[in-house]
């Protein structure tokens, strides 16, 4: 049985997707993982507060020194056991080798740079480039993101798709639902996700308006995290009437916002898999989803779609959602519910040790 390192330093600063497939990863193996490091620590737990900002600032700076080959930088980290990256920026900073594994969960800063700052996009070209020479295995989230990697850097000595588990929300106490957030009134469409550039939802609140949804007495609520392009998002949110944006919300709210919405609307211009889409569909909601990509690899051909960057589009698709029919949502939740059986926890759980053994 082969004893894994696990390099987990993109939880000093992420809690997003990529943390909780991280973790999940960490809780179902962890009899398989001799040490998990972040940075050049190895630690029991993933550090917090000022331990984790200080451990932070020191990667970050390493990283730096590395991007400038005029700069002296430590050597790189060797820990004596095969290594799973769980973040493809962290072989910028390991002695990669072919038996390391890495986890890839998409190509934007590849193929959208626009979408990210010139250093993540530097220090990721970088580390696919490590990647494309040395050769460890690499596992991708989707096949959208494999067949990103390939058209860019060719074929992959060894690679294998494990779709990440859907976390359901667990919707609170029996009984005992959460209030509705303030501002939020029935009927209403929902976006969940990051809110900012990569999601798109400045051209979806705009192709709201435009649909005049509002004035049918339908609203539109998203919710999610901040991330680049999120003042965008807030202006055209505070400059449109019916439209209200909350901030990251909890389980049970979030499970109320799915088991009260009239559908779901993600048109994002990337995704690495699309978390929200699979658990919108686990709480029978019909989405609206970009055309191509990885989203229609994960709800299937019963979504509605739309090109990202045709807001008329997008205004048709989101009023033909709304209106949709009992029946229509009937026949559609039947092909969508099969396409998510993919994403159990157990085929998860079993794909990783798979590939770990």
């Amino acid at each position: 049985m082969t004893l894994w390192n696990v390099e987990f330093s993109l939880a000093l600063h992420n809690r997003t997707g990529k943390y909780q497939i991280g973790r999940a990863i960490l809780a179902d193996h962890a009899d398989l993982i001799a040490r998990t490091y972040y940075w050049r620590l190895a630690a029991a737990d993933i550090p917090s507060g000022l331990r984790a900002r200080v451990i932070g600032k020191l990667l970050q700076t390493e990283i730096r020194l590395r991007a400038d080959p005029r700069l002296a930088a430590p050597a790189r980290i060797r820990t004596g056991r095969p290594v799973l990256h769980l973040d493809p920026f962290t072989v910028t900073i390991h002695a990669l080798t072919p038996d390391d594994m890495v986890l890839c969960h998409d190509m934007g800063p590849i193929t959208h740079p626009g979408l990210f700052t010139p250093q993540v996009v530097s220090l990721y070209r970088r580390a696919f480039a490590t990647i494309a020479d040395i050769g460890p295995r690499t596992i991708f989230v989707s096949e959208a993101s494999r067949r990103a990697y390939r058209d860019v850097y060719g074929p992959l000595r060894r690679s294998d798709i494990i779709y990440p588990p859907i976390r359901f929300p667990s919707g609170g106490p029996a009984g005992d639902p959460p209030d509705p957030p303030r501002g939020v009134g029935r009927p209403f469409l929902l976006t969940v996700g990051s809110i900012g550039a990569r999601k798109n939802q400045a051209a979806t609140i705009r192709a709201y308006a435009a649909s005049g949804l509002a004035g049918r007495g339908v609203g539109y609520v998203l919710c999610g995290s901040r991330e680049p392009g999120c003042e965008d998002v807030a202006k055209a949110a505070a400059a449109t009437p019916g439209v209200v944006l909350l901030d990251h919300v909890s389980d049970e709210v979030l499970a109320w916002l799915y088991d009260n919405a009239a559908g779901f609307v993600l048109v994002s211009r990337l995704e690495g898999f699309g978390m929200p889409v699979a658990e919108a569909i686990a709480r029978d909601l019909v989405p609206l989803i970009s055309a191509g990509g990885v989203l229609e690899e994960v709800a299937g051909p019963a979504a509605l779609t739309a090109d990202p960057g045709d807001e008329a589009g997008i205004a048709r698709q989101m009023s033909a959602l709304a209106a949709m029919t009992a029946a229509e949502k009937a026949r559609r939740r039947s092909d969508l519910s099969q396409a998510i059986t993919r994403f159990t926890p157990e085929r998860f759980r079993d794909a990783w040790r798979r590939v770990l053994c």
